[in-house]
């Protein structure tokens, strides 16, 4: 490390000495690879947290503020009233509360990694005041820790807005993802591989922050919750970890019995014969061009009650979700960054801090495991937990929390991989063990996630190859087959020679016919056939009847006749719009920021219900219409953290994408230069992951000096 970094000084673009010269002074340096990803180098975990919060203000600075005010509950004040029912959610949640308190009693030396992050975030602030958004707020270590409580928090708020709403899993999370992984044994260079391909917005406190971190005994490569010390997704020197929504049930509604009691002149609910007062709380919130807000809170012992009470019936909705109270998440988060096997990282795991999650891992040793993961109340038996409990009996109280040993999980499978794209356990492999009889029902926890076309695409693939080479493993990464094309060419071919013989005399008609049945199934920038069929598809979901589709089903000769009309409607509305119907899909079907736009591959969309006409491709790209270009689309979710990595015995070695460009400013370079270079031709960059292969590949260094930084 002292020849690399006497080498960097030669070679530094720029550099802040002028502070060196206090013997108390400690330095962490910044280098900026070919795709301005930040490589922090530092001598402890204290200053590469330091380093890393000052990469990450660089780069994305108005997030930072973003999310720490989504964390606080203070979005409003600054974005207006559309913000007011989140704000007051975080306030319910008492997350700015249990921030402060879980800062004040975690390990010293993970609040220094706290404290020394939002240093670094505050030193790029002090450098550059105009930098700063209006929106600011003040920097405080505590604010970090709502970051990671706020976006855990939606797993078992979502699950409790179901169970109130007695529609309990029934919606398909807005935050889907890929992983798979590959077994020494079916591995081409007998290594495990590992793929985690997130698919979130692009915007908001969903986005990933890309960096690369050397600090002391802490390693991370991979990608961070903007706003976060501690990686997300990705490995370390040893072990990498891959996530995909799905997981047990961590959350429940207890339905009270509550009253006014005029006498105490306060609210009171009933448990086991007693009444109890309700506690209550008044949050003022700010809100922009209006006036301040009182909205109050009220509390049980079970947890905080969700609405009004009804107190005409009596009643009162209840969510309970042990995430609700624990603080532990940062902890976590650094013992699975610490691990140094799969053992290790499943028993990190089992600290429950993360929210449901399908985790897989592997290891440099050759070992991969799944777990199905969350922290899971162990709920008594003879009750619907999947709809409002009773409230008032502490029969219906949790007898405490499974072990990660009870969930859904396994380590080295006999079929040598496995995936889970946000699926039931049953459909992770061929012939999987994970059947549900072999689990308590809120711990299997399928509904939703039963199987989709990302899921029958990646598993097809993986079962057929006893090989999986370098090469391969990029290319089940970034596919874009369309798994359902094969059916929709059949329907289209049945209703031609049913009752298409007439149509086909329309030259144009023909063919356009002919484009699709000859389409490959891949949804390229290049291909002609696919915007033809996905608004030929889009249309038949709203005007013929699929439901005759179901278990194999096809149209019948009068919806045939409907098909078929609706193919020539998209063919004169595609003449109109483009002036011609065979536009290729990547002149409309575009990525990037502002007008830096670029061809986009892949696809996801719906139309009509989801499991008879939906499609998605493995490389997963969602989009909106593009308001400055009607008639284009504009990418704007799905896949945009993916790393790909393959664990060698003397190290990790990663691939990774993402849709735009590590900088969220506009004048940089790197604004929007994976979108044109990398996303748009569905590839992938190295990490650069060692010393050696950083230095080939440099844009620049800054070594940052750090007065009084803990140890």
């Amino acid at each position: 490390m002292r020849f690399f970094r006497l080498f960097l000084s030669i070679i530094t673009f720029y550099s802040l000495t002028s502070n060196f010269a206090h013997a108390a002074d400690r330095k962490v340096t910044v280098h900026r690879d070919k795709w301005g990803v930040p490589h922090v180098y530092a001598e402890t975990a204290s200053e590469g947290a330091y380093g890393l919060g000052y990469a990450q203000a660089e780069d994305r600075l108005h997030d930072i503020y973003t999310s720490i005010r989504t964390g606080t509950g203070t979005m409003a004040e600054a974005f207006g009233s559309n913000y007011l029912e989140q704000d007051y959610i975080m306030r319910l949640c008492r997350n700015n509360d249990i921030a402060q308190n879980s800062l004040k009693t975690m390990p010293a030396n993970i609040r220094t990694l706290v404290e020394n992050f939002t240093a670094g975030i505050q030193a790029y602030v002090d450098e550059h005041p105009e930098a700063v958004p209006e929106f600011a707020v003040k920097l405080e270590p505590w604010k970090i820790l709502t970051i990671g409580r706020a976006m855990i928090l939606r797993w078992p708020l979502g699950t409790i807005d179901d169970e109130k709403n007695q529609v309990p899993n029934s919606k398909r999370p807005p935050m889907g993802s890929n992983e798979w992984a590959v077994a020494p044994s079916r591995s081409a260079d007998h290594v495990p591989i590992l793929l985690s391909d997130p698919h979130l917005t692009w915007e908001g406190m969903s986005v990933l922050y890309e960096a690369r971190v050397h600090a002391g005994e802490m390693h991370m490569n991979g990608f961070f919750l903007i706003g976060s010390p501690i990686l997300a997704i990705g490995h370390n020197q040893r072990v990498g970890w891959a996530l995909t929504t799905g997981g047990p049930d961590t959350a429940d509604v207890y339905e009270m019995t509550i009253r006014a009691n005029p006498d105490k002149k306060q609210l009171e609910y009933e448990y086991d014969g007693e009444w109890k007062p309700v506690s209550q709380q008044l949050f003022s919130i700010p809100v922009k061009g209006g006036a301040t807000v009182e909205k109050p809170a009220l509390y049980t012992h079970l947890g905080p009650v969700l609405s009004a009470p009804d107190l005409k019936q009596g009643t009162a909705l209840v969510g309970a979700a042990p995430l609700l109270e624990m603080s532990g998440m940062m902890e976590q988060g650094y013992q699975m960054v610490m691990s140094k096997n799969c053992q290790e990282f499943f028993q990190a795991v089992g600290k429950g801090e993360f929210n449901p999650q399908n985790i897989m891992f592997a290891d440099i040793k050759g070992d991969i495991g799944f777990v199905r993961c969350g922290v899971t109340p162990i709920r008594p038996e003879g009750y619907d937990w999947k709809r409002p409990v009773p409230g008032n009996t502490s029969k219906t109280a949790w007898k405490g929390i499974h072990p990660v040993e009870d969930l859904v999980h396994i380590f080295n499978p006999p079929q040598g991989y496995m995936q889970n794209c946000n699926i039931s356990p049953l459909n992770m492999m061929k012939d999987s063990p994970f059947t549900a009889d072999k689990y308590r029902d809120y711990i299997y926890h399928v509904s939703w996630d039963t199987e989709n076309p990302r899921s029958l695409r990646i598993r097809s693939l993986l079962e057929a190859d006893h090989a999986v080479t370098r090469e391969k493993a990029i290319a089940y990464t970034m596919d874009i087959f369309d798994v359902h094309a094969q059916r929709w060419q059949t329907e289209l071919k049945l209703a031609i020679d049913a009752v298409g013989k007439q149509k086909m005399q329309n030259p144009q008609f023909a063919a356009a016919v002919k484009a699709i049945l000859d389409w490959n199934g891949y949804f390229t920038s290049e291909a002609t056939a696919t915007s033809l069929y996905k608004f030929w598809r889009l249309k038949v979901g709203t005007e013929a009847n699929i439901e005759q589709l179901q278990d194999g089903g096809h149209f019948d000769a009068t919806q045939q006749e409907v098909v078929l009309n609706v193919l020539q409607k998209t063919i004169d509305d595609m003449q109109t719009k483009y002036g011609k119907w065979d536009v290729a899909w990547g002149d409309i079907h575009q990525v990037g920021r502002d007008e830096q736009l670029f061809p986009a591959a892949g696809a996801d969309f719906q139309s009509g219900p989801k499991e008879l006409n939906f499609s998605e491709t493995l490389f997963d790209v969602r989009s909106k219409d593009n308001p400055t270009h009607p008639g284009k689309f504009i990418a704007n979710s799905g896949s945009m953290a993916v790393i790909l990595m393959f664990f060698h015995p003397d190290g990790i070695q990663s691939l990774t994408c993402t849709p735009w460009g590590q900088s969220g400013n506009p004048k940089s370079p790197h604004y929007a230069d994976q979108a044109e270079k990398l996303y748009s031709k569905l590839q992938m960059k190295p990490t650069w992951w060692t010393e050696k292969e950083l230095v080939q590949n440099l844009e620049s260094t800054r070594t940052l000096a750090i007065k009084a930084v803990a140890k």
